[in-house]
């Protein structure tokens, strides 16, 4: 029999987390839902919001990060879909019903990108498109697909598309045991930042599909955006470059890479001129990546035994 699991990180999360919750609770289904919440040590009121809920929580007494957190509850599940869910999210009613439905339809579908609306709070109307799934430039720097369209102009169509949001990202089961590397789904070494990325880009790698599936619809407060970048922790800034070599390292192929060495190596010399010149402490990234290089290239070759695609096969997402 089919079920659902709905899966939640937590940390300090209050301020979205109780219709974030109220949304996956009350989700119009036929079959078990379970939902799920891992708690990264919040000091704030996130735990005691998640047990007037009837669902799991797992309290962690450290920040063991996103992508830790979240191998922690697939660990315990066995449902064959799982929505991976952040707190800033809000569900429509039918949201996991349209998911089962297209994973069921999808065989080869290892991954569903849903049509995720952009709004101030939960409690506002959305006002433009948030993301139809994710696609990737040349310059191999991720972008949302229809980012900041009218919602009036949004896709209707179902489409492949590259990868999945991770804010609200369907997965099969199948598939993510089947891209797992030495027991992990979601790399901890990238902690969190580009973890969804890199789930996307084994799949691509590994002859999984990801569709888009604009019946998925949700509302979702985008914090993490390229022009409130300087409003952002240090630690994460950083983090977030050195994930991009990790990236690199570990998923891309050397003559893909070759082939777009123009525009990549253009925005290579934009980044670190902006981090010489706007984001000194970012520099750090360079070493943190070097010193995590045998570790990634040891999961690269993990990865090559499972892969089933070819460079050839992705040159499509790269645009």
């Amino acid at each position: 029999m089919s079920a659902f699991a709905i899966h939640i990180v937590t940390h300090n999360s209050a301020a979205t987390l109780q219709m974030c919750l109220e949304a996956a609770c009350s989700q119009q289904l036929d079959v078990p839902l379970r939902v799920r919440v891992f708690d990264n040590a919040s000091s704030d009121a996130t735990r005691q919001i998640v047990r007037q809920h009837a669902l799991t929580l797992i309290e962690s007494p450290i920040n063991l990060g996103y992508a830790a957190a979240h191998n922690r509850l697939l660990a315990m599940a066995d449902e064959p879909y799982v929505l991976t869910l952040n707190p800033d999210v809000r569900l429509a009613p039918d949201f996991c019903a349209q998911a089962l439905q297209a994973f069921e339809a999808q065989p080869r579908a290892g991954m569903l990108a849903a049509c995720l609306l952009r709004c101030d709070s939960l409690e506002a109307p959305p006002y433009a498109v948030d993301s139809a799934g994710l696609f990737m430039r040349r310059t191999r720097r991720q972008g949302l697909i229809a980012e900041n369209v009218p919602i009036a102009q949004r896709p209707t169509r179902r489409t492949e598309v590259f990868g999945v949001d991770g804010a609200a990202a369907c997965y099969r089961r199948a598939m993510l045991s089947d891209i797992a590397l030495d027991g992990e789904v979601f790399d901890e070494d990238f902690f969190m930042h580009k973890e969804d990325i890199d789930v996307c880009w084994r799949a691509q790698l590994c002859g999984w599909q990801c569709l888009y599936l604009p019946e998925a619809r949700a509302q979702h407060i985008r914090t993490f955006r390229p022009n409130k970048r300087a409003n952002l922790p240090r630690w994460m800034r950083r983090l977030a470059v050195r994930n991009r070599y990790l990236l690199l390292l570990k998923n891309d192929f050397p003559a893909h890479l070759l082939r777009d060495s123009l525009p990549f190596l253009t925005y290579e010399i934009g980044i670190l001129a902006y981090m010489l010149l706007r984001e000194p402490t970012s520099l750090t990234a360079y070493a943190q990546a070097w010193r995590l290089r045998r570790k990634m290239l040891a999961k690269r070759r993990l990865l090559s035994a499972k892969r089933r695609a070819t460079w050839h096969d992705l040159r499509r997402w790269f645009c």
